[in-house]
């Protein structure tokens, strides 16, 4: 049996337990989490999961992670390189892989080169793996995008879309995409990164690297979807004129000249959601899941699905231009 741990029982680490409950060959061993209305819970209590009915939320991380050696975290607290890296430190200290869905380390080399350096250099020689992951980031605008390039002889542009219904995702995706706010209000938000989806441009720089392309030109926008009539959600009350969602957009321009487009809806009562992908070139196709990735619930399973493969995984950070996969390259 692995040994297994979470870090962060939010709304996702409540589905990968779900998740778990289902599967074989690994052994929850603790549950790490600071907020006070968990903390001494059973998670039993906290997610009605009788199979984990012995195990209980703990704050102390230090104390949880000792409690085995030589097993894996999924790691689910912030979005943020620096607000993690300690996190993980401490995990690897303990002799254990993690399994990340922190949206800055899809490409941590991006805006924290230092500190990606230093995390990949920490599993090194603890000689553990730390697997970045997720759905978007991580999946639906990078990793698939990627694995599609293989079948073309010549590329021209990848461009990706993903319009996400928000209107029955939890409260703080809600939030953060600036349901009810001024446009005026929006722009100051987004202006101090305070709202908005963190991730698309890490999403935009691993497929460039990963395809060994140079990037000469890099754009980012993020503007607000304003609602043309009333809307109303579990958590907000939107009025004509003010902000339902996110508009974003990452433009790349390579020195080989393939471009790399993409753009993420996530709004409140978004129309036609889905997930698609269009890459033209020798030849030029598109594929479209319709209704698009369910983002709560891929995540978690996306994560849990890493366990299989990461303590097969040789020490290091593995972003998705490490791994082995099959795509298009214009020059070694």
């Amino acid at each position: 049996m692995k040994p297994l741990f979470i870090f962060g029982l939010g709304e996702i680490g409540k589905i990968v337990l779900r998740n778990l409950s289902e599967k074989e060959g690994v052994k929850l061993i603790g549950v790490i989490d600071i907020d006070p209305q968990k903390v001494g819970k059973s998670v039993y209590e906290i997610t009605g999961i009788e199979k984990f009915k012995d195990v209980y939320v703990e704050k102390d991380a230090e104390r949880v992670l000792k409690k085995r050696k030589d097993g894996v975290v999924i790691h689910l607290t912030s979005s943020y390189v620096k607000d993690v890296i300690d996190q993980y430190f401490l995990i690897l200290d303990m002799g254990h892989n993690i399994i990340t869905t922190t949206e800055e380390m899809t490409d941590p080399y991006l805006k924290h080169p230092r500190l990606a350096k230093k995390i990949d250099e920490k599993a090194k020689k603890k000689k553990r793996a730390i697997v970045p992951t997720g759905v978007n980031p991580g999946f639906a605008m990078d990793l698939l995008p990627i694995v599609f390039s293989s079948v073309f002889e010549e590329i021209k542009e990848i461009r990706v879309e993903r319009i996400n219904n928000a209107s029955k995702r939890r409260f703080p995706l809600q939030r953060k995409i600036g349901s009810g706010l001024t446009p005026s209000e929006f722009k100051e938000k987004w202006e101090k990164r305070e709202i908005g989806h963190v991730g698309l441009a890490e999403s935009g720089s691993i497929i460039a690297r990963t395809l060994k392309l140079k990037i000469k030109n890099f754009e980012e926008t993020c503007d607000p979807k304003i609602a043309k009539s009333y809307i109303k959600t579990d958590f907000f009350e939107v009025n004509p004129g003010y902000v339902c969602g996110i508009l974003h957009k990452v433009k790349i321009e390579t020195e080989e000249d393939i471009n790399i487009n993409l753009f993420l809806e996530m709004s409140l009562d978004a129309e036609n959601p889905r997930d698609t992908i269009y890459i033209e070139g020798k030849p030029s196709l598109k594929l479209e899941i319709p209704g698009g990735l369910p983002g709560d619930e891929s995540t978690a399973s996306i994560a849990v699905n890493w366990i299989d493969k990461i303590f097969e995984m040789p020490p290091g950070l593995w972003t998705i231009d490490r791994l082995y996969l099959n795509h298009y390259f214009k020059k070694i």
